[in-house]
């Protein structure tokens, strides 16, 4: 059994799954790169190029990472960056390709969730995530965002950053930080994943 849906099983989980992009869904800054035209071929996934071919690629680990939170009920993902072209980072993640199974270009998902089910449709990065904010600003306005939007509360959230700066969102909000020196990895989630649940059990008996 996946290990994270083992983890499920207990209820715990994070609600809202929050990821900066920069250095912790692909290894750069979008905003140095040279810039759009951004092009995408639907047989190459995970990769998108700039308009002098460079390519900017997702992190080995990052799509076995969003498929896996899809598939477990009743949770949602979120990205937050402060990039100084928010533009160029939702054209990206816009027409990213990103099969639901790696040897597939579009499927359907369907997750039961108690009595109802959903039917997912992924065709590109974009189609993955389900709420973003991406503007400059400080991640403590990009969260108190989503907490309007989602309703979720700040404890229910996990969020995962290259910079330790951004670790306010714990301190001034009560967001589980989670922090990514080297980009996402299997390994590194999974180990987020356990401490925030150890955490929410021990504050569920206390």
């Amino acid at each position: 059994m996946d290990m994270l849906k083992e983890l499920s099983n207990n209820n715990h989980l994070p609600s809202l799954f929050v990821f900066d992009i920069d250095y912790t869904l692909w290894p750069l800054w979008i905003d140095a790169c040279p810039g759009p035209p951004f092009e995408a071929d639907p047989s190459k996934p995970y990769r998108v190029e700039d308009k002098y071919g460079n390519v900017i690629r997702l992190y080995p680990d990052v799509p076995k990472i969003l498929r896996a939170v899809k598939n477990c009920p009743q949770t949602y993902i979120a990205v937050a960056s402060r990039t100084q072209e928010p533009e160029w980072a939702r054209k990206v993640l816009s027409i990213m390709p990103f099969p639901e199974n790696e040897d597939e270009e579009s499927v359907k998902l369907s997750v039961t969730n108690g009595s109802s089910s959903k039917v997912i449709n992924y065709n590109t990065l974009a189609d993955v995530i389900d709420y973003s904010e991406i503007y400059p600003s400080s991640k403590v306005n990009h969260f108190s965002s989503l907490h309007a939007i989602t309703e979720i509360p700040y404890d229910e959230m996990i969020f995962f950053d290259d910079e330790m700066r951004n670790k306010e969102v714990n301190h001034k909000l009560g967001v589980h930080f989670v922090y990514v020196p080297d980009g996402m990895t299997y390994e590194l989630f999974l180990s987020a994943i356990k401490e925030f649940v150890n955490k929410r059990e021990h504050s569920f008996l206390s």
